[in-house]
């Protein structure tokens, strides 16, 4: 039996390393116990042993793009479970059957596209719900954000912040690690301060007078906006202190739109 620890987050370089050596030596996934930085447990067989490395010249496995795809974004789940999921996976599209992923009722596949889709859900809400306030570094505008993902997200959607904010210095901190943009290349840093993010900016009044008038009291739907953005994400939106404030008043000021327009 071989265990295998899996010490950074997401982790994705380190699993791709193990698991050829893993192919390469024919290592069953039953023989393997992978075991994650944030839930390592101890061996019950006692068995700690290193892989030795894999052969030179050795056999090339083909992998479907598609698979290896849904692999890197289940990856970055929480599930403590994903490092044998994916290998399971990747054992039995080289030794089984290599279109496996055409499988939609096999149970691994399942699993493996219900966690890469949670991965790209909580990616989306990344780019929706995160907030930069700013600050001046170096006599420099910079723009930080806090943001807490569900999932180990955030490389997932790096290319699209450097892509949409290519001309500013930001960076975004989360629980696990921060990303530092200064307009020409990124760096990432494990456990950053959450006491860097300021707690307002110049400008944040002004967003939220926008959005302050920019809301529709005739078109509340709580359900439908608490569905597309839970509370969760609130504390980090400043926006959201108006929202309990502006349901309140919402009826009375339906009501006078109303009164208004017909005046007209």
């Amino acid at each position: 039996m071989k265990t295998i620890t899996i010490t950074s987050v997401p982790g994705y370089d380190e699993w791709r390393t193990a698991s050829r050596e893993c192919l390469a030596q024919s290592i069953p996934p039953e023989n393997i116990i992978w075991q994650s930085a944030e839930s390592i447990q101890d061996d019950l067989f006692g068995d700690s042993e290193q892989l030795m490395p894999a052969p030179r010249g050795q056999v090339k496995h083909s992998i479907p793009k598609t698979v290896l795809m849904l692999i890197q974004y289940a990856l970055c789940h929480r599930d403590v479970s994903r490092f044998a999921l994916c290998y399971r996976v990747l054992w039995r599209v080289v030794f089984e059957n290599k279109n496996l992923i055409k499988l939609k009722t096999d149970d691994d596949i399942m699993q493996l596209i219900t966690l890469a889709k949670a991965v790209k859900r909580d990616a989306y809400k990344m780019s929706a719900f995160l907030r930069f306030r700013e600050v001046v570094h170096d006599e420099q505008e910079h723009f930080i954000a806090w943001y807490e993902p569900e999932h180990f997200s955030l490389e997932v959607k790096l290319d699209f912040f450097q892509t949409r904010f290519k001309n500013m210095r930001w960076s975004i901190l989360t629980p696990y690690r921060a990303a530092h943009w200064d307009t020409e290349k990124l760096v990432l840093e494990d456990n950053p301060d959450p006491s860097v993010f300021p707690d307002d900016d110049r400008i944040e009044k002004y967003w939220l007078t926008y959005y302050a008038n920019i809301f529709n009291p005739a078109r509340i739907k709580k359900s439908a906006m608490l569905s597309s953005m839970p509370k969760k994400y609130w504390k980090n939106m400043p926006e959201t202190s108006l929202i309990d404030d502006m349901i309140k008043q919402s009826d009375a000021r339906a009501r006078k739109m109303i009164v208004d327009g017909n005046k007209r």
